[in-house]
């Protein structure tokens, strides 16, 4: 069962490990490479990936996808569609919002970077004690 505990547990888990645009958890590889760089050019133009590779990778929301498709903080993700949102459909899917003045502070909370529906461009995960785990480039 999935748990907003579970989901700070996996974002920790991931602290440290590389950002890829439209990635969740997924295992850094060539492959994995060129399908993103052919599907989103204008990011991955930086030379370095290859050291990269053999590493789990997310983007932000993909943070939130790999915790929802993997069994494990190390399990490779089992892609799921109906759960598949980018950052502004997750927002919209949301059952409670509020501003951060409204915030209640319970871990596992997804805080939301925009002002409007429309305008948000990230995510993370609230941890507790002030704390947001995010992948971020």
């Amino acid at each position: 069962m999935k748990t907003n505990m579970g989901l700070v547990a996996y974002a920790k888990a991931q602290l440290g490990l590389p950002y890829w645009w439209g990635t969740f958890g997924q295992i850094a590889s060539a492959t994995l490479y060129n399908s993103k760089k052919n599907q989103y050019p204008d990011q991955y133009r930086a030379k370095d990936f290859s050291i990269q590779y053999g590493k789990r990778v997310h983007d932000c929301i993909g943070l939130v996808k790999g915790y929802l498709w993997s069994d494990t903080v190390t399990s490779a993700p089992k892609y799921n569609m109906t759960q598949d949102k980018s950052a502004p459909g997750m927002y919209a899917a949301a059952v409670q919002k509020g501003s951060i003045a409204s915030f209640k502070k319970i871990a596992g909370q997804l805080v939301f970077k925009g002002k409007t529906p429309t305008s948000i461009t990230h995510v993370g995960i609230y941890g507790g004690d002030g704390y947001v785990y995010e992948a971020k480039g």
